[in-house]
């Protein structure tokens, strides 16, 4: 699967005309004190993530998914989980071939109508292949086998399950068994062939089993079918994790399907866009929050996330003005960044910079960010490695100037969010007035419970002039570009 490949689904995935789509859910759920509220959440095309931790609820969000759009119930052992405790009754829209359709689930009696006439199909890789390895083990292979004519996976079989695993395959076959079933519903019996070595299933490892099973059931499924699919990252490294969603893309694009999947693996769903990925929660009372970014998603689940760009500036704070100015503007692109102070000011900020990115090609960029007093008179737009803080003073000169101007009248309508306020602040700055430079910041710190404190206040302050604006959102734009953040 070749990179271009993959961009190109991932861009199709959501302006692909879909046979089925589902647009909205609607959820009545019980909350702690007992009343009943409303949720609703809004479905992606092609395929949506249900995302959470361990007892969150998506995997009897997906159950309850399932029984709401399927015309059947579950058969006695089903695998499919059963609904959320907090999960009253839910409504769900969407269309199929361009034909308005609605499916309602109560959850508390077990009722349901629907007017959807796709195929939905519930598929639990891990479960699945576990019973799978248990059924042939009981049986000779050979004597189940017997008269089974096997099919091969195509070429692109192939080379998706090549690309998902990092294992060059030259032949897998597959044996659709139905001796086990009354009603002639098949198993797979998988025979590989990598690297001149020819293995059965039964050796097979178990991720490695769970990605041919889940490609051969989606190959598997009518166009136009609804598939709820519960963690199919279970079993895989984590390279494989990565990889499996482009072949999972590449299955609903090219094979017409809807696909929803549980997964709390942001491994897995990272590379997709923020409106496919909704997380769940339960405790204390159910929530559903979308269009949360990777990097959010990954820390909510315990994934700290990579650091794209090391940031190096005059002192500690040009640091805390620079985290400020991002938490307030780009909050994504803070989490990606690694914020260090140097010693000796703008001359190692220079030297380090001229030093270390000569000849550096590695995924962590280096940058420097310098006092804006180092800026050149009449350069607007930021290029090269070096960039400059907002304003055209050393910070602490920007910092007082600003909460001076304040103190003196303007921005009369800003409400510094300080402990006790704008009197608190004011008093500060009275018993501060005539400190030197470094002193007195230092001392408002202490005033304030630390330096971040206040110089997060005075930069959404900083925001509210032009120039600040408009020299933020070029720092910020230029971090992006030279940081090589996505």
């Amino acid at each position: 699967m070749r990179l271009a490949e993959r961009a190109a689904r991932l861009q199709k995935l959501r302006r692909r005309n879909y046979s089925t789509t589902l647009t909205t859910a609607k959820l009545d759920v019980t909350m702690n004190d007992g009343s009943i509220a409303n949720l609703e959440l809004d479905f992606s095309p092609g395929m949506s993530i249900v995302s959470g931790g361990n007892g969150a609820g998506k995997s009897t969000l997906l159950g309850a998914i399932w029984r709401c759009l399927s015309a059947s119930d579950p058969e006695p052992g089903s695998r499919i989980p059963g609904s959320p405790k907090w999960l009253h009754g839910i409504q769900i829209t969407g269309q199929h071939n361009s034909n308005e359709w609605v499916a309602t689930f109560d959850a508390v009696t077990g009722t349901k109508s629907s007017s959807l006439l796709s195929t939905v199909t519930f598929i639990d890789p891990a479960a699945e292949t576990e019973e799978i390895l248990r059924q042939f083990r009981l049986d000779q292979a050979s004597d189940v086998l017997e008269g089974v004519d096997p099919a091969s996976f195509d070429r692109a079989q192939l080379e998706s399950l090549s690309y998902v695993l990092r294992r060059s395959y030259s032949e897998f076959l597959v044996y659709e068994v139905t001796a086990f079933s009354s009603d002639d519903s098949a198993l797979p019996f998988f025979e590989a062939t990598s690297m001149g070595k020819q293995y059965s299933l039964l050796e097979m490892g178990r991720g490695e089993l769970v990605a041919a099973y889940l490609l051969w059931r989606l190959r598997e499924q009518p166009a136009g079918s609804v598939v709820l699919i519960e963690e199919p990252e279970s079993h895989l490294a984590a390279f494989s994790q990565d990889n499996l969603v482009d072949a999972i893309v590449a299955m609903a694009v090219e094979r017409d399907l809807c696909l929803i999947v549980s997964s709390h693996s942001p491994g897995f769903f990272q590379k997709l866009p923020p409106e496919h990925v909704m997380l769940v929660s339960s405790l204390p009372n159910p929530a559903i929050r979308t269009n949360l970014s990777a990097s959010e998603l990954a820390s909510h689940l315990g994934v700290a996330p990579h650091t794209a760009a090391v940031v190096l500036v005059e002192d500690p704070v040009a640091a805390e003005l620079l985290h400020a100015v991002l938490s307030s503007v780009d909050r994504e692109a803070l989490r990606h960044l690694d914020i260090r102070p140097v010693r000796s000011g703008e001359s190692g900020v220079q030297r380090i910079i001229k030093d270390v990115n000569a000849g550096l090609d590695d995924s962590v960029e280096l940058l420097g960010v310098l006092d804006g007093d180092q800026r050149q008179p009449g350069v607007t737009t930021l290029q090269g490695p070096i960039g400059f803080l907002i304003g055209n003073d050393p910070p602490e000169v920007l910092l007082r100037d600003l909460l001076t101007e304040w103190r003196s009248g303007k921005h009369s309508d800003w409400q510094p969010r300080l402990p006790g306020g704008e009197e608190a602040l004011r008093m500060s700055l009275e018993r501060l007035d005539g400190r030197d430079l470094h002193d007195w910041i230092q001392e408002l710190a202490i005033d304030f419970g630390g330096l971040r404190a206040v110089v997060r206040a005075a930069v959404e302050l900083a925001l509210r002039i032009e120039p600040y604006q408009a020299q933020a959102q070029d720092l910020v734009a230029w971090i992006r570009r030279s940081g090589r953040l996505r």
